[in-house]
């Protein structure tokens, strides 16, 4: 089996170098080409986007937490029976957090159609 030469550490140091200064140059390359172009004008929204309401992004979002929720708890119920008590716990925990996150939300109105 034939051995590979060891490499050189002043060329190790030397590849480290130049990816360092070739990453600064294109990020230089890049700031100096976001100046110098010309501005543009700028472009306003359709009417028709002008009047989106943002309640329904907020009934969105809290549809995926608690999706999110859900696929956390498929897997604690399928090893439920094997930790025990130990895993009620930390679940409760974890929908004690929930629930009072959206309490807080209520709370403040984010749950309000208006």
């Amino acid at each position: 089996m034939e051995r590979m030469p060891a490499q050189s550490p002043v060329l190790g140091d030397f590849g480290f170098v130049a990816l360092v200064l070739l990453m600064a140059m294109g990020l230089a390359l890049l700031a100096v080409a976001a100046f110098a172009r010309a501005p543009t004008r700028t472009v306003r929204a359709p009417p028709a986007w002008a009047q989106f309401r943002f309640g329904y992004a907020v009934y969105a979002l809290i549809f995926l937490a608690f999706d999110m929720e859900m696929i956390f708890m498929y897997p604690w119920a399928v090893v439920f029976a094997d930790i025990g008590m130990s895993a009620f716990l930390d679940m409760l925990v974890f929908i004690a957090l929930l629930s009072a996150g959206i309490a807080y939300a209520w709370g403040m109105g984010g749950l309000r159609w208006e």
